[in-house]
């Protein structure tokens, strides 16, 4: 049996089965319908607001009010005022409705962990891989930017299977078997995205006040997402940990680090004053003013002394350093001996599922023209190996993952 015939049996079975899992399977019975469970799962993982629940469905406005009026009836979810905006209502989950989840969800691993038990670890692992690259999914964020891909071009791709032969209309397998009998070249070819030559982006930041403020809204949104990582940052941090950030912008990512680690502080190095007066109002709304000192100047020569930081960390500006060679020559100066760094950033050679999924959450005509100029400016992994290896930290490493790159390492 040819590769996509199979392939379309083993989806066929766990499609099934997952309707079964989730009781999508016995029509009106059901107790919650596939809207009703996807609302469920989108308020357990993610923020919402009653004005997403619609466009996220594809529905009606009424239509989706009348699922989560169902969902709330039933004590699944609840309305609640939005803390940062008090005009719009939030869908959280109910303790009802987290217990419907993991009771669902001990289901499905159940069933995966049964399938993988007939795989050894090696090829379990393979496996995941593959299923990744097929599908295009990796984590959260590329889960909901191929669910809304598809949503918007899966119904075009198709293979022709409606024929017909003397009049008659040929069954399935009758089409299946000459198509994929013998090996030929498929009319759909796999999308890649051309690696462009790095086009440098400003080495000033960004200094008007009203592309400041809507790049601090998207940031803020951001954080309210969960996108900003810092678990792995403030894993690795000790209380009383002095730390240097470049290039804070609006501040977000060094304000969770301190919020969530005690007896730090931080200094922030930014070129730009308008995002400083942002970062220092930042500061004061997470009451962390005491903790948090913005100093103007360019990383490529840093004005604090040798040895003075234990750590030292960047999110999202890599792409701006004149010299980036340089600016980690810097780093390693105001380390401590033993002192760890985090830089990470965006890296060009971006999938265009995540790289369009990217684009979209971004708010303004002047924001998306700056993550454009910024993928452009930003480096592949190879590159910034080169650039980092002659610096001198005892260890150092260069992480690819599918949204960006991360350049950790010690002195």
């Amino acid at each position: 049996m040819d590769p996509t015939t199979r392939l379309r049996l083993s989806l066929g079975f766990v499609s099934t089965v997952m309707s079964m899992i989730f009781g999508t399977n016995k029509g009106r019975k059901n107790l919650l319908s596939p809207g009703a469970i996807e609302i469920l799962y989108s308020a357990y993982f993610s923020r919402i607001c009653m004005g997403d629940i619609a466009g996220m469905l594809e529905i009606s406005p009424s239509s989706a009010t009348d699922l989560v009026n169902y969902l709330e009836r039933e004590e699944y979810v609840k309305r609640v005022p939005d803390e940062e905006n008090r005009r719009s209502i939030q869908v959280i989950p109910t303790e009802k409705g987290e217990e419907w989840i993991l009771s669902t969800e001990e289901k499905i691993y159940g069933f995966l962990e049964s399938g993988l038990s007939r795989l050894t670890p090696d090829e379990q692992k393979q496996f995941a891989d593959l299923c990744a690259r097929f599908s295009g999914v990796y984590d959260t964020a590329s889960f909901t930017s191929s669910m809304r891909s598809f949503r918007e071009t899966g119904s075009q791709n198709r293979v022709p299977l409606i024929q017909r032969r003397n009049g008659r209309l040929l069954r399935l397998e009758e089409v299946v078997d000459a198509r994929y009998a013998h090996p030929r070249e498929t009319d759909i070819k796999e999308e890649h995205m051309t690696l462009k030559p790095r086009i440098p982006e400003t080495t000033e930041g960004i200094q008007d006040e009203i592309t400041v403020e809507q790049y601090d809204h998207m940031q803020r949104g951001l954080r309210d997402a969960g996108h900003l990582p810092v678990e792995e940052l403030v894993r690795t941090s000790k209380p009383g940990d002095s730390a240097l950030e470049i290039g804070p912008g609006p501040g977000y990512f060094g304000l969770e680090w301190l919020k969530h680690t005690k007896k730090t502080h931080l200094t922030g190095l930014e070129i730009s004053p308008a995002m400083i007066r942002m970062a220092e109002k930042n500061s004061q709304d997470y009451g962390l003013s005491d903790r948090t000192t913005y100093r103007e100047g360019n990383a490529l020569s840093m004005p604090f002394a040798d040895n003075c930081f234990d750590r030292v960390f960047s999110n999202g500006s890599l792409h701006e350093w004149e010299d980036p060679g340089r600016v980690f020559s810097e780093i390693y100066r105001v380390l401590k001996p033993g002192g760890g760094f985090a830089v990470s950033d965006l890296r060009r050679d971006l999938s265009p599922e995540i790289y369009q999924f990217m684009l979209g959450s971004c708010q303004g005509p002047e924001i998306k023209k700056g993550f454009q100029t910024s993928v452009q400016a930003a480096y592949t992994k190879d590159e910034l190996e080169i650039l980092v290896q002659d610096i001198g930290f005892s260890w150092l490493q260069v992480i690819a993952h599918p949204y960006g790159l991360v350049v950790v390492g010690e002195k």
